[in-house]
């Protein structure tokens, strides 16, 4: 009974990855429909109402350190997301900025050295709480370089306390259209809902057989003892 309640969950579960899967699908499509029909939202201090991939705009300059988000894929290759630091005079935070994938040397001693957009410009893009799951390749969460660190996740609330400077909780997704950054592209690259939904439905059948072979067996079981108490 043990095993069937296990395989009923795992149903469930890939059930709620499935309409997570579309909730962000979901998020993504409105927030390209409604851009081209609103002007951007000039990012507010308090953050806490503002909704995934929602078109934002921010006027700053960068911190001369960037972090390198590790393990990033773009057209079957490994490298980092390069994550600049905006700092703003409007805001008491720095603000991370998502501006796009380099690839990553052979060697894992060795970083990207980039280098960022100079002075002060206006970052356009969309609102992004990161993703805290996925793949970790070091024990380390933050690995220090000359002009970088290499992240495993964006945690930014550990980052904050490397740089002694509040950092927000959520990155910009720079636009693709902008001139600056590296190349990017923000069309949600994950397991399709429809794929979870396939998975659960493989889960509760195996789970359906194991009640049918449990029914059989206790009634063969039945069936015997009846046959001994004869």
């Amino acid at each position: 009974m043990l095993t069937i309640a296990s395989l009923v969950k795992l149903g469930f579960w890939q059930l709620d990855r499935a309409a997570e899967k579309q909730q962000l699908f979901d998020d993504f499509e409105h927030a390209m429909h409604s851009a081209d029909n609103a002007d951007l939202l000039t990012l507010p201090t308090d953050t806490a109402n503002l909704t995934r991939f929602q078109p934002v705009r921010l006027t700053g300059s960068f911190h001369p350190t960037y972090l390198l988000l590790d393990n990033q894929i773009y057209q079957g290759r490994v490298g980092y997301q390069v994550i600049g630091l905006l700092e703003s005079a409007a805001r008491n935070t720095l603000q991370p900025v998502n501006l796009g994938w380099v690839a990553a040397d052979y060697d894992r001693n060795q970083v990207p050295q980039v280098l960022l957009p100079q002075g002060n410009i206006e970052i356009t893009g969309w609102w992004y709480p990161p993703n805290q799951k996925g793949i970790q390749l070091a024990q380390q969460l933050v690995e220090p370089f000359d002009q970088a660190f290499r992240i495993q996740k964006a945690e930014f609330e550990i980052l904050s306390t490397e740089f002694e400077q509040p950092i927000a909780p959520a990155m910009i997704l720079l636009a693709e259209s902008a001139d600056l950054g590296w190349p990017r592209h923000w069309q949600p690259a994950v397991m399709p809902p429809e794929k979870h939904q396939a998975y659960a439905l493989q889960w509760f059948s195996l789970a359906l057989a194991a009640v049918i072979v449990v029914f059989f067996v206790r009634r063969s079981q039945i069936k015997t003892k009846k046959k001994e108490c004869a």
